[in-house]
Formats: C-alpha cells, sequence, structure tokens
C-alpha cells in the first residue's frame, strides 16, 4: 500500500512510512509511498523478510464510467505502466471472490498502473479506450512484476477513491508528499488562486473515505492474511 491512510484498514497499531509491519497470522504490512519504483522496493523488502505472497492493497481511481466510490475491484490481470500483462493467483482471486460474494460487490475486470496520476476525466477516458481496465493505480503493476520474478503468488484489492468523470485539482496533488502528508501551508497557496477548488477536495475526501470503509470491510471478512494461501 501507498499510503499510512490505506494500511490503517489492515493494522491496528500505529503506522510508520517506510516500516515493516508485523499483522496476526504472519502476514507483513509495508508501506511504500507512491509510485511504481517505491512499490517494487517495499516489495522486495517484504520478499526479502519471508514473505511468500504480494498483495496490493489500497485506493484506486475510476476509468469505467460504471464505477463510483468505494467500490471494489479484484482484477484478474493487471496492465503494468510498461504495458506487460500479470495475472492474479487464480485459486486466491476465487478465495477472495467466495469470501466476498453476497457482502460486497466487486469487479474483475484490469486495472492498469499508472507512473503518474491521472487527474482529469479526458485523460481517464484515453487511458480506458486504450487499455479496457476499468480502474487505475501507481503500484500494482510493479507489484506484479516482483511477484513474477520471485516466482510468488500475487493478488489485488484495490477501492475506488475517485470516479471517472472526478478532476483531482493541481491544489491537491502539490499538498502532498509521496506519502499522502498534507501541507497545510501549500495547500492554502494553491487554494488561493482557485478557491472553488474547496469544494472539489470535499467531495474528494469524502469519496476517499468511502474507499477506506470498503477496504476494512474487506478486512473484516477475509481476516488480516486476506486468505494468502
Amino acid at each position: 500500500m501507498a499510503v499510512p491512510a490505506e494500511a490503517r484498514s489492515l493494522a491496528r497499531q500505529p503506522i510508520v512510512n517506510g516500516g515493516l509491519i508485523h499483522l496476526s497470522d504472519g502476514a507483513m504490512l509495508k508501506v511504500s509511498g507512491m509510485g511504481p519504483r517505491r512499490a517494487a522496493l517495499a516489495s522486495r523488502t517484504l520478499l526479502e523478510n519471508g514473505a511468500t505472497a504480494l498483495l496490493s492493497w489500497g485506493s484506486a481511481g475510476g476509468l469505467a464510467p460504471k464505477l463510483f466510490p468505494g467500490n471494489l475491484i479484484l482484477p484478474k490481470t493487471v496492465i503494468a505502466s510498461d504495458q506487460s500483462l500479470y495475472h492474479v493467483e487464480t485459486s486466491w482471486h476465487q478465495r477472495l471472490c467466495n469470501r466476498l460474494k453476497g457482502h460486497v460487490d466487486f469487479h474483475t475486470e484490469p486495472l492498469v498502473e499508472s507512473a503518474t496520476v491521472v487527474c482529469t476525466p479526458a485523460e481517464k477516458a484515453v487511458l480506458f479506450l486504450r487499455t479496457g481496465a476499468i480502474g487505475v493505480d501507481m503500484e500494482s503493476g510493479a507489484v506484479a512484476t516482483v511477484a513474477q520474478e520471485a516466482r510468488v503468488p500475487f493478488m489485488v484489492v484495490r477501492a475506488i477513491a475517485d470516479s471517472a468523470d472526478t478532476t483531482i485539482p493541481e491544489s491537491s496533488l502539490n499538498s502532498v508528499d509521496e506519502f499522502g502528508r498534507l501541507s497545510c501551508l501549500k495547500l492554502i497557496q494553491g487554494l488561493a488562486g482557485h478557491p472553488g477548488g474547496l469544494f472539489t477536495l470535499v467531495r474528494i475526501a469524502r469519496n476517499y473515505r468511502a474507499a477506506q470503509r470498503t477496504l476494512a470491510m474487506v478486512a473484516r471478512l477475509t481476516g488480516y492474511n486476506l486468505l494468502i494461501p
């Protein structure tokens, strides 16, 4: 997972950026920071510490018009930022789907990784048409690459935080670091020139909370080890 807010749906103990957290049932958690490079480094660290499977957990942007904040994606395939195609572990995926069916609505179409934030509806539409993926994040492709190199099972659990018609304001992007930590001064400076962006940020924050509630429900239903094989 990229940021501490995503990790809190799994871990009850304090979250340390970049630190390794041991959960129950032998599972481990590492907050990587945003982006493919950081996700790959975090994945290798987990493997070096004994992990036998890798899971990409957190939020995603919606590309398909049918997806709304809080919707869950359990993709069967992931398209990396270099266009490589990866398949999740079939039996693990089936166990998760069986456990969640009837409790959480989920979608299994492809997820695509982007090396940069996909900000506007126009950018999302282009990516949707080009790849056929219904959601986008910045880490899952890198995690999949490391998993394939290490020949370990791989899975993705992502909840939609911003829908296809949502624009992410520049003031928001410039106000957070790679771990999602907010700089209030930068936010105020950004909003000073575009005060109307405040309403968009309020909506984005509400939608992000919907994604976190979905992730917390998945964790309750599957346990901290998320049915790892």
